[in-house]
């Protein structure tokens, strides 16, 4: 049995090691705090900063494998890692293939992967330049994107125009806003032995107010030979980063694990790829309840060195995150669920709640999954359970709200 260490203690690591428990795995986690999602169900936790040189050799000093469930870590250490024997999945060629967007974008454009038209923010941020910049792009709106550390809807900006020159002071990158009917993902597993298996393309939509996954529709509602396009297109996609990480020197034994990757359905019908991440992924998250092995039971499979599963889809399925609330007056604070027995009582409806300890405005707390025989029949049941749903914060000393109903009566 391998010992398994994965760098991050949020909530894909926590979903991981639930998966991981059949297999009788022993798994540590790299934590920046205590208590936190992965770290509360793992084998052995350590604190420590993700992105820290030391913290990371540290940590993998006893482990036989080392992986990740963020993109922000010591890309330096995974190198050393591999130098020393240690195994590293994904490969840290991989991880600093795509950490850097514009230099994954490069990657992918240079491959032939077609993707939104983009050009670098280079020190000179001033209306000028951008001007220029995007007279290269064919004209304002743009899109300005962080080239590290963006996530969950932050490192990204709307520009309408020259004059919003400096809406991220970070190193970023233009890009020509697309025009999209769709935004779709799929998810792939590979296998160090290069067998792959892929997860039928979904359909996203996204909260325009923080620019965040809302819900995950499988299958997407999309014809089966653009699905087949989009599936094909996500395999092609971490084949060329395989290739990267062999040119940059890591081993062949480090070139598998579960990618999300992110696309535009083009109001013309076409195809391009947003953005691929190098783990299990949010648009993933619907395959524990709805297909034969879910992403998470192919990312321990792939850690441990076991075959891949089947990615079949079962049943239609809708995924829906769970955010705290924006703007309430209990938007903040010690989180309390109201509703869960009554969404629960759904048929085909499931709940993860992600252990987070402290509620804030459009945190990601957990989410639901709805099963239908039908796409309609799922979006139904999902829709219904998320009504029911309400996660409210209550500061130290506040009774809950069930207490507070039970004082007044």
């Amino acid at each position: 049995m391998r010992t398994i260490g994965i760098i991050g203690g949020g909530q894909l690591g926590r979903m991981a090691i639930e998966e991981a428990r059949k297999y009788l795995a022993h798994i540590e986690v790299l934590t920046p705090e205590y208590p936190s999602p992965a770290a509360e169900l793992a084998d052995a936790a350590h604190l420590g900063p993700l992105d820290d040189y030391e913290s990371v050799l540290e940590f993998a000093q006893e482990l036989d494998v080392v992986s990740y469930e963020i993109e922000a870590v010591s890309v330096e250490a995974l190198v050393e890692l591999e130098r020393r024997g240690t195994l590293v999945l994904p490969a840290a060629g991989i991880l600093a293939a795509i950490c850097d967007k514009y230099l994954q974008k490069s990657l992918l454009s240079g491959a032939g992967i077609p993707t939104a038209p983009f050009v670098a923010v280079e020190g000179d941020s001033s209306s000028a330049a951008l001007a220029v910049a995007g007279l290269r792009l064919g004209g304002f709106p743009l899109v300005q994107k962080a080239r590290s550390g963006g996530y969950d809807g932050r490192g990204v900006a709307m520009l309408s125009s020259a004059d919003d020159a400096c809406a991220l002071r970070c190193p970023s990158y233009l890009e020509e806003r697309v025009d999209f009917e769709k935004e779709l993902a799929v998810v792939v597993a590979r296998s160090p032995g290069g067998q792959s298996a892929v997860y039928p393309c979904v359909e996203m939509v996204f909260d325009e107010r923080a620019n965040m996954c809302d819900s995950v529709l499988a299958p997407a509602r999309v014809g089966a030979a653009l699905r087949a396009q989009a599936e094909a297109l996500a395999r092609t996609c971490v084949e060329a980063l395989c290739v990267e990480a062999l040119r940059a020197g890591s081993p062949p034994s480090g070139l598998g694990g579960v990618f999300g990757v992110e696309l535009f359905l083009t109001r013309s019908g076409g195809l391009l790829v947003n953005e691929v991440a190098p783990r299990p992924h949010n648009s993933g998250h619907f395959s524990i309840e709805a297909c034969e092995s879910s992403q998470f039971d192919q990312y321990l499979r792939i850690l441990a060195g076991l075959p891949l599963g089947s990615c079949e889809l079962l049943r239609p399925a809708m995924m829906v995150n769970l955010f705290g609330e924006s703007g309430a007056a209990e938007s903040e604070g010690t989180p309390d669920y109201l509703g869960l027995e009554e969404a629960l009582a759904i048929p085909g409806v499931a709940l993860h709640l992600y252990g987070k300890r402290e509620l804030r405005p459009f945190r990601k707390m957990g989410h639901l999954t709805a099963l239908g025989s039908t796409q309609e029949e799922a979006i139904e049941r999902a829709e219904a359970a998320r009504k029911l749903i309400r996660i409210v914060g209550r500061r130290e000393g506040q009774p809950t709200l069930g207490e507070s109903k039970k004082e007044n009566a």
